[in-house]
């Protein structure tokens, strides 16, 4: 039987050359005790996880009891380039967002674009939003117009892939806020403070 990787749960070493071990698990930890510390004492936290795929660091985002809610947006379908590496259809890639993410009841997923959620959450609604997406240029850029007004007053909007691998993502970022984010972690993933 062939060993089935995943993206952050046992990597592939032919995915992302530039991650080694478990470099891609440490990154976003790292970010979560970041945002731990910074909404520490608050009453009720919401993160918007924006490409979930198969709910792996949607695990590690509900395993540090930081959330109150989470919201998945995810479709299951498309092009995605690790289902072909991987040899994984949709369904199983679904499969596997669902048990990962079994033990938690505050993980709510809607199975679609961004594009056609955002207008479902009120503005300022969430504390965090983490954008992990379609990574081309404009898709980003969307992501960031569609969601920065969905952050909250001293919100966070951080996300995932701001590497050399994904040159459209750094430049996306780049261009939207005029500067580098704030905050780079071991797994490519970034933050930016609003």
């Amino acid at each position: 039987m062939a060993i089935k990787y995943g993206l952050r749960f046992n990597p592939d070493p032919k995915w992302n050359q530039q991650i080694f071990g478990n470099r891609y698990f440490l990154g976003i930890y790292e970010m979560c005790k970041n945002l731990a510390e910074r909404f520490q004492g608050r009453d009720h936290v919401t993160l918007c996880e924006i490409g979930s795929y198969m709910g792996e660091s949607t695990f590690i985002f509900a395993a540090q009891n930081i959330f109150n809610e989470i919201h998945c947006i995810e479709p299951f379908e498309g092009s995605e380039e690790f289902n072909a590496l991987s040899n994984r259809t949709w369904d199983e890639v679904k499969r596997e967002f669902w048990t990962n993410t079994r033990h938690w009841d505050h993980i709510n997923l809607h199975q679609t674009y961004s594009y056609k959620m955002n207008e479902f959450f009120a503005d300022k609604y969430f504390d965090v939003v983490y954008i992990d997406g379609d990574h081309e240029y404009d898709s980003v850029i969307q992501d960031l117009t569609l969601y920065m007004p969905k952050l909250n007053d001293g919100g966070v909007i951080c996300g995932h892939d701001y590497s050399h691998a994904f040159p459209e993502v750094q430049r996306a970022i780049q261009d939207f806020f005029g500067k580098e984010p704030e905050m780079l972690y071991q797994d490519s993933s970034w933050m930016v403070n609003v």
